[in-house]
């Protein structure tokens, strides 16, 4: 496995023997597709938008992710929201980089 970003909270991982990721919760290892990572963009960009994190810090201070067609809940408070944000966009930005240096 080879690790694609780390941010406060969590890892990525990227393994070219079972053409998967792995993303570390500290407490869990999650092994996703590239599709599944896809997704987990989608509501990393929807848990980080104005009016989530305006609710969030409002009414409650955590939201329930749930992904791998809800095989997973990860129960997140706003700080964490923010750092899995941070590990969705750098995981991304390492493979693009990965892909223009190899290429």
């Amino acid at each position: 496995m080879e690790l694609l970003f780390t941010s406060k909270y969590y890892a990525s991982y990227q393994s070219t023997a079972d053409r998967c990721f792995y993303i570390d919760f500290g407490h869990k290892m999650v092994k996703v597709s590239f599709c599944q990572l896809l997704s987990l963009r989608y509501k990393a960009k929807q848990l980080s938008s104005h009016e989530h994190l305006a609710y969030m810090l409002n009414h409650c201070d955590v939201t329930l992710l749930t992904f791998c067609d809800k095989e997973h809940l990860i129960l997140l408070d706003t700080l964490q929201v923010l750092d899995f944000t941070e590990l969705i966009h750098g995981t991304f930005a390492m493979m693009e980089l990965n892909t223009v240096l190899t290429a």
